[in-house]
């Protein structure tokens, strides 16, 4: 890839992600055809035609929230109002749609129909390619869909990191119309990571996130298992939603279903591994469910040695 977004004057982004909605979701399948031919044919990952996208634009990071917008609605109030008689005179006017590399992502796979076994190293050399550029990056930090391992996520983090000052020049919106700041957008996604890898946080976001990435390159499979473990059973005492944390939190619990997924080599598990808050809130989720207390496979002695 040509950096064009190498200098601290101009940020480029892909063309297909300017426009009305139809439009650009024509030129972004195109795009994937060509993505997908270069990947069956072992070539590096294209890049897409490049536009310049001027400072305080607003980027949309999620479909719905910019059909929504785009509508000129807002759910901020308790009743579906209007933003403005013009939303465009807000910055709200929907150009901007970084959302659509996730399905850019997926739509390579679909036109070389790859089994699913094969779909993952088409996602790990898709996000590790477009995270070396800004535009890239902050794209595929929004991207969850099992990319954060830590093979995929160090790249994500590592990119926006690089790209900071010109991506700061931008408003992000994503599940909540308000636009908000990169490093808001960045504390969102990725404030579970610094959490788990971060031992004494300085309240610096970009240091803390340079840290974690730090920590993750460097650190053997048994700690990031020690880690994860210690991780989950933290945020059994944070997420209000679990109905049986102190079941959650009984010796053994959490680290036989950990086990048992790193044994079976699941690619759960390595979605785990890097510490993004909402596949660990999956975990716990489905771990209550599946085998705790009420459940159809609820066994007391779940966890404990015999």
């Amino acid at each position: 890839m040509t950096n064009h977004d190498s200098t601290d004057t101009a940020l480029f982004f892909p063309a297909f992600m300017y426009g009305d909605k139809t439009t650009c979701r024509r030129k972004m399948k195109a795009e994937a055809k060509k993505w997908a031919k270069c990947y069956a044919e072992g070539r590096p990952f294209p890049e897409p035609k490049l536009i310049p996208i001027p400072p305080g634009s607003v980027v949309f990071m999620d479909e719905s929230t910019s059909h929504w917008v785009g509508g000129g609605y807002s759910m901020i109030s308790p009743k579906v109002v209007t933003i403005s008689a013009n939303p465009k005179a807000e910055g709200l006017n929907i150009q901007w749609r970084a959302y659509l590399l996730d399905e850019l992502m997926l739509e390579g796979p679909s036109a070389l129909r790859l089994p699913h076994e094969e779909r993952s190293a088409f996602r790990c050399a898709f996000v590790q390619s477009v995270s070396r550029s800004a535009w890239g990056s902050i794209s595929a930090a929004a991207i969850s869909c099992l990319l954060n391992s830590i093979e995929c996520t160090v790249p994500r983090i590592e990119g926006v990191l690089r790209h900071w000052e010109v991506l700061d020049t931008l408003k992000y919106v994503g599940f909540d119309e308000r636009p908000i700041s990169l490093t808001q957008f960045m504390t969102y996604h990725f404030h579970g990571n610094v959490a788990m890898w971060v031992d004494q946080p300085t309240g610096e976001l970009r240091t803390d996130l340079a840290t974690a990435i730090a920590q993750m390159r460097e650190v053997s499979p048994e700690e990031v298992h020690a880690r994860l473990v210690k991780r989950l059973r933290d945020l059994v005492d944070i997420d209000k939603e679990l109905k049986h944390p102190e079941w959650l939190k009984s010796p053994g619990v959490i680290e036989a279903r950990l086990q048992a997924l790193r044994n079976e080599g699941q690619e759960f598990y390595d979605d785990l591994t890097s510490g993004y808050w909402r596949e660990h809130g999956q975990f716990l989720a489905w771990l209550e469910k599946d085998y705790g207390p009420g459940s159809e496979r609820f066994d007391p002695s779940f966890g404990k040695k015999p």
